[in-house]
């Protein structure tokens, strides 16, 4: 049964061995490893995939709060970001698991023949032979008493290091949900464009009966724009659907907010919002962990200086037989124990305690100087996403009133040309104006949603409740 288990692992590892032992020569090339077994098994890995592990509705509109849902439950970067904060939450117990004590059990059993040289004035043929079989059965237990701080060190960077992975879950969550916001907005703009483009082609073929030649190439430029406007929009599309995490083949329907209304103005001053950043953001937050976690590491490398103390006691038996050359065997079934104490303390060891020390406290000066970079980049950056988004605010308010004056100056034009009074070259350029008014409307309406978005993240607001 067992050589019928083992035939198709061989035959796997033979299909996954990269390479022939015999090294390559002119009269026997290099050949290629065989890959077919990993393509195997990545198909499998994508067959194995559950297809609605992705909870879309192809006949639901999904709005930002829905697809930054979506983003964190299927983007692989969050599950990555979760493993490693349960790993470093696992490594706590590894760390707090070294208080408690130590037992052990082991039994060892063998058969020895040994032969012994001895004199021949002793034994005739100056061999002397010993014949045994034994079972040692033993339970140990072994307890530290006395560290000077190892211990404690080693929990508090743990400790530090599960703060440090927890910040950076929650700063991959906060980086995902400002990437969807981001593209979505972009997606917003761009479809904005195309209803201006759409806009202008119905435009530009309702005035081709007026003036022939030029209608129809102010519609050939009307079609070109919009086409161009809807290989745009589908760019954007897919960059939404992968900062989302899904397939771009999935079929959902993204709800389209250009005319909802707009975040309001900013009410604090912007050293209000760097206070705030400076509080919570999760970058920060991880580099202060890894200070602490740096100054645990300078304690336990200083506490290898001292020595260690632990209670042991170990209790076992002693079974077996021996018999020495041709006498016959005599046994044994005794119960042996002992308990006592552990002094240990490395005087010296090539200098090793000294440059861990070293080692350790350069790391910590590392961490200290990169969360004094990372706060001051905080700090720049609160400052521009703050004056960006001013920014972006009197850009739209001078987007909108452009596109009323366009709209108006259309209207009159339009109703000029009917009367007589005004030329096609005319009416081209106030449809022209128009479609461009209205496309950056909706550019400057995305751009307010984007910079607010930008600067929530900067504070680190993006992915509170």
């Amino acid at each position: 049964m067992l050589p019928a288990l083992l035939m198709p692992l061989l035959g796997a590892c033979a299909a996954l061995r990269p390479f022939d032992n015999a090294p390559p020569s002119p009269a026997r090339p290099w050949k290629a490893p065989e890959l077919s077994a990993y393509s195997a098994a990545l198909s499998q890995t994508e067959q194995a995939r559950d297809p609605g592990s992705m909870p879309i509705d192809p006949g639901k509109t999904y709005g930002l709060g829905e697809l930054i849902d979506i983003a964190q439950r299927t983007n692989p970067e969050t599950r990555v970001a979760w493993e490693r904060a349960r790993q470093a939450a696992i490594a706590i117990g590894l760390a707090e698991g070294t208080y408690y004590p130590a037992l052990t059990a082991a039994a060892t059993g063998a058969v020895a023949h040994v032969p012994i040289p001895i004199p021949t004035t002793v034994i005739p043929g100056g061999v002397f032979t010993a014949d045994t079989h034994f079972v040692i059965p033993t339970l140990s237990l072994e307890w530290l008493l006395l560290d000077f701080g190892r211990r404690d060190a080693a929990v508090d960077a743990a400790r530090a290091l599960a703060m440090e992975a927890v910040a950076g879950f929650n700063a991959k969550h906060q980086q995902i949900v400002f990437a969807v916001t981001r593209d979505f907005h972009a997606l917003t703009s761009v479809r904005g464009k195309v209803a201006a483009g759409r806009a202008a082609l119905v435009a530009a073929r309702s005035l081709k009966d007026a003036e022939v030649l030029q209608a129809q190439e102010e519609t050939a430029r009307a079609t070109y724009d919009f086409q161009d406007a809807l290989a745009a929009e589908h760019d954007a599309r897919m960059a939404l659907l992968e900062s989302i995490g899904i397939r771009p083949g999935t079929p959902i329907d993204i709800a389209d907010i250009s005319q909802e209304p707009l975040p309001s103005g900013l009410e604090e001053s912007v050293d209000e919002a760097i206070d705030r950043a400076i509080g919570q953001r999760p970058d920060l937050i991880a580099g202060l962990a890894a200070v602490r976690a740096g100054e645990a590491e300078v304690r336990r490398a200083r506490a290898d200086y001292w020595p260690k103390l632990a209670a042991r006691a170990a209790v076992g038996g002693n079974i077996g037989e021996l018999k020495v050359e041709n006498s016959a065997y005599q046994g044994v079934h005794e119960l042996q124990y002992d308990a006592g104490f552990r002094f240990e303390w490395a005087l010296f060891e090539g200098f090793e305690r000294r440059n861990k020390v070293r080692l350790a406290e350069s790391v910590q000066r590392q961490a200290t100087a990169e969360l004094e970079h990372a706060t001051d980049k905080a700090v720049r950056e609160v400052w521009k996403a703050y004056n960006d988004t001013r920014v972006a605010l009197a850009k739209y308010e001078a987007a909108a009133a452009l596109l009323a004056a366009s709209e108006k100056a259309w209207d009159a034009t339009l109703e000029s040309y009917r009367n007589g009074l005004s030329t096609f070259p005319d009416i081209r350029e106030a449809e022209r104006n128009l479609a461009r008014a209205r496309t950056a409307d909706t550019a400057a309406r995305a751009e307010v949603r984007t910079r607010a978005a930008a600067f929530a993240f900067s504070t680190g607001d993006l992915a509170r409740p």
